[in-house]
């Protein structure tokens, strides 16, 4: 298996994207939760948790992203195949239910990952 030097950095600068796009996307939504006081600001409002969703996600891939970055880099680890087919998989499903839509960033990252290990 080789060391996927460049996964880690393509998984976080897709969470960096995500967010950016999540933060123009739900600007209004986001805007009023402000202007509530935040705390049980969501309730019922589907923008809101959408918002919500979309940026907690954009997080949970950064997390990914530095996990990745911490096994090749600091402990030299190879990154499983499976990783890199979940990673497919996932985006191509994604792709096909939501065609206009980021999946489609994360095609060729798995793809990567794959060819990689």
């Amino acid at each position: 298996m080789a060391i996927q030097k460049h996964s880690g950095w393509m998984m976080e600068w897709t969470s960096y994207l995500h967010n950016v796009v999540g933060l123009i996307i739900f600007w209004k939504p986001l805007n009023e939760m402000v202007k509530v006081g935040v705390w049980n600001s969501v309730g019922h409002s589907f923008d809101r948790m959408a918002a919500i969703w979309f940026l907690l996600f954009g997080v949970l891939l950064w997390f990914i992203g530095r996990m990745l970055r911490w096994m090749t880099k600091e402990k030299g680890i190879a990154i499983p195949r499976f990783v890199g087919w979940h990673i497919l998989i996932l985006s191509v499903v994604g792709a096909i239910i939501m065609p206009i839509s980021g999946f489609w960033v994360a095609i060729p990252q798995g793809i990567y990952l794959i060819r990689k290990s």
